[in-house]
């Protein structure tokens, strides 16, 4: 007996067959961000402000099964943003954030169109070297956090393309056990875990930096040391590479309640876009690890996508891979 059977409820129109191939435990080659959740409260006046103010395409609601209530949208690159109706725990004081790739001439003109809407905007200061020169940080209506990073092949005049995405895990070795070695994504940075890290902590806690809310936490300490009984520390922080996008992970500094043990299938959710065959190289990965999923599971023909394969890591982060049709 598997974990992987009669897990879940899926859409009736939706194939349930879970055959899996045999399969090798080598890495799995994403493509790209196929699709990131943002959970808003008034799904029509959060398209009103992502077409308008970030310039993204309109493609509808209820589009994608394993939501309720949602729109969605696009970019340029054939990526989707899904505003999903979902007033879940506040993230704002987290390393939550989505970013996106915009042409210089469009991050000044989505700067023009924020500060027409007296919509504050930071300059925090990153550790990935990526992102240590996009300072750029905004709210949207429901204070989710957005980033805008530069790319020179953006020519659109909004958002461009899905560059990253952040979510939060309660134990870094387990992530980095399911994303590193049940996926093997390559890792492209960690932070939080040198000495040099905690020494840039200590430059924040002073004052003399200003990082993005997530990156940085005091500590406090079991016994008063020099008068002192609180220390900073450099939060830790993983990405992993997913094809031409990035996929971040940062240490929670607080319980988030979970969801039901059992359930794959949810909201908010990360997807990948991958071949239709790692489908079931991912499906044999994770069966023979003993890890949740579901899938993979064929999508009719109106679709986006040809099928997916739906998980959950151990902190509790819905996951989906997809396939193009």
């Amino acid at each position: 007996m598997t974990v992987s059977k009669a897990l879940g409820k899926v859409e009736a129109h939706m194939n349930t067959s879970t055959r899996i191939r045999p399969v090798s435990d080598g890495g799995l080659k994403l493509e790209s961000l196929a699709f990131i959740t943002v959970p808003v409260v008034d799904v029509a006046a959060a398209r009103d402000f992502y077409v308008r103010i970030l310039g993204f395409e309109d493609k509808g609601s209820d589009r994608l099964p394993g939501f309720d209530g949602h729109a969605v949208l696009a970019t340029p690159s054939h990526q989707y943003v899904v505003l999903a109706k979902n007033q879940g725990p506040d993230t704002s004081g987290t390393g939550v954030h989505q970013g996106y790739r915009v042409g210089h001439a469009a991050r000044d003109a989505i700067a023009a169109r924020l500060a027409q809407e007296n919509i504050e905007v930071f300059t925090y200061r990153e550790d990935r070297p990526r992102e240590d020169n996009e300072n750029f940080y905004f709210h949207d209506r429901d204070g989710n956090r957005l980033q805008l990073v530069r790319s020179e092949t953006a020519g659109s005049p909004g958002v461009h393309a899905l560059d990253h995405t952040v979510v939060l895990a309660y134990d870094m070795l387990w992530a980095e056990s399911y994303y590193g070695q049940d996926l093997k994504l390559p890792v492209e940075s960690r932070f939080g875990v040198r000495t040099a890290d905690h020494a840039r902590a200590r430059k924040w806690a002073a004052g003399e930096e200003s990082m993005a809310p997530g990156t940085r936490r005091l500590d406090k300490l079991y016994m008063t040391m020099g008068g002192q009984n609180e220390v900073p520390r450099a939060n830790m922080q993983f990405y992993f590479t997913a094809g031409d996008s990035m996929f971040g992970i940062y240490l929670a500094t607080k319980h988030q309640q979970e969801p039901p043990e059992q359930q794959v299938i949810g909201a908010p959710r990360t997807s990948f876009l991958v071949a239709r065959a790692d489908l079931d190289r991912i499906a044999g990965v994770l069966e023979k690890r003993g890890r949740l999923f579901q899938g993979p599971i064929d999508h009719p023909a109106s679709g986006y996508y040809g099928a997916s394969l739906y998980a959950k890591d151990p902190s509790g982060n819905f996951l989906e891979f997809c396939s193009r049709r």
